[in-house]
């Protein structure tokens, strides 16, 4: 047999023996490289920045879930203080809000108006106003405001003439609510106060309370619980009206209401929650192999 026969022989079982052994044995890659081969490369754990890094982002992933669960919390959705008027103008129908425009920590966190069908130039701001049902920290208080209520006039001719206002959500909704405003009353002002609700803004109306008035000009608070019935309606508004008037005069003040809160519970929709989580868990996918690597090297 001729040599040159047996070297390519020699050197292919050679080579086989050599891709056979283990990585740890064959160190230097000479033999390899002699048959056109290349050593294996060790995996290479992430340097500690990035295991660092894994675990901030996975405790940044859970505090996001923490906030983004639907846990309850107790607020003052709207707020009317009728501040911003003056002595027997226009009423301030604008609720107070913590944000802009008005930025009164008082405030609500809903921006609305109130609406009413009392007759024209009867239904007006006077000084002074009703110190009851000021909400926590508001900050529109006498000498920095003018100190006004909502004055109704000409009562009998104003019977059953109401006021709403909505609280339509687009980013949660509110459950466990509760209607509240100070009310005042003398001889042949109102004697009754009705309150409803409506779920689809407006166009029909649910009576949750009825509360009467007593005529001797003593400042009060009425308070009614909102139903059930109302949870969660995105497009949730309120009406509240005044019966029993029988004085005519277009210039005594026989009621006043002033102070109007709506409180309750927010909860996030559920599309903001669901948009939420999957935001986290699209995050924990894009970095579970800087975790899992994380993880093997803690135990190793």
């Amino acid at each position: 047999m001729r040599s040159g026969s047996i070297v390519p022989s020699i050197a292919k079982n050679l080579k086989k023996k050599c891709l056979a052994m283990a990585a740890g044995i064959v160190t230097t890659g000479v033999i390899l490289r002699a048959f056109g081969e290349y050593m294996r490369k060790f995996k290479r754990f992430p340097p500690r920045g990035l295991r660092f890094r894994s675990l901030l982002v996975l405790a940044g992933a859970l505090i996001l879930v923490a906030a983004l669960a639907p846990a309850a919390k107790a607020d003052l959705i709207a707020y009317f203080n009728f501040e911003d008027s003056f002595n027997h103008g226009p009423p301030d129908f604008t609720s107070d809000v913590v944000g802009a425009p008005d930025f009164n920590p008082g405030g609500g966190v809903v921006l609305t108006t109130i609406t009413t069908d009392y007759n024209s130039g009867e239904a007006m701001a006077n000084h002074p106003g009703i110190g009851l049902n000021r909400s926590a920290g508001d900050i529109d208080v006498p000498p920095l405001t003018p100190n006004l209520d909502v004055e109704l006039v000409n009562p009998a001719n104003n019977n059953n003439r109401h006021f709403d206002f909505n609280v339509f959500s687009s980013q949660g909704f509110y459950q466990d609510m509760t209607l509240s405003f100070a009310v005042k009353s003398q001889t042949g002002g109102f004697t009754n106060v009705t309150v409803q609700y409506s779920i689809n803004g407006g166009s029909t109306w649910t009576t949750f309370g009825t509360a009467t008035i007593p005529t001797d000009s003593t400042p009060h608070v009425n308070s009614f619980s909102v139903p059930a019935g109302a949870n969660n309606a995105p497009n949730l508004a309120f009406r509240f009206f005044f019966t029993g008037g029988t004085g005519t005069s277009t210039h005594t003040q026989y009621t006043a209401f002033d102070n109007l809160q709506l409180t309750g519970t927010i909860v996030p929709e559920p599309p903001t929650v669901a948009a939420g989580l999957l935001g986290v868990l699209g995050l924990c996918w894009h970095q579970r192999r800087r975790l899992i690597r994380s993880v093997r090297f803690w135990r190793t």
